[in-house]
């Protein structure tokens, strides 16, 4: 067993760092994500399955058809190829404990890759075979 304090790791993140890892295994993940005030999220999916219950502070997840508002103790879940964007109009810092699943061959088949974006300016999906990062992102149509 191993015991972490999430609030002590999450000072120590740096400059632009939304992310901190806690715990990789290797079925399951579980990560804190950190939105400071203003920040926002490319809208994007995943392979897997992700929950995420809000630890403090408040802040919007929003898919493609919906929007919810998020404050702390409530918990939400995404279905795996289920395109979303988290942000934080707020005046206070929100995070977020996340966890997932490892995808699947089949799921991450279907998605084409490890992670999928939407390009702002074409509306069509941006597909990262080894995850972010815009230098590796392709182009694709709708299937």
């Amino acid at each position: 067993m191993k015991v972490l304090d999430v609030f002590e790791m999450s000072k120590g993140r740096k400059k632009g760092q939304r992310r901190i890892d806690l715990f990789r295994r290797e079925l399951l993940e579980t990560w804190i994500l950190i939105f400071p005030p203003g920040d926002v999220q490319v809208m994007h999916n995943h392979p897997s399955d992700r929950t995420y219950y809000v630890l403090t502070g408040k802040g919007i997840m929003k898919g493609r058809n919906e929007s919810h508002e998020l404050k702390q103790g409530q918990i939400i879940s995404i279905p795996a190829h289920e395109f979303y964007e988290g942000s934080n109009p707020f005046d206070e810092p929100m995070i977020l404990l996340g966890n997932s699943n490892k995808a699947t061959a089949e799921d991450l088949a279907k998605a084409g890759g490890q992670r999928n974006e939407i390009d702002a300016k074409t509306g069509k999906r941006v597909i990262f075979q080894h995850g972010g990062g815009q230098d590796m992102g392709v182009l694709a149509d709708w299937n």
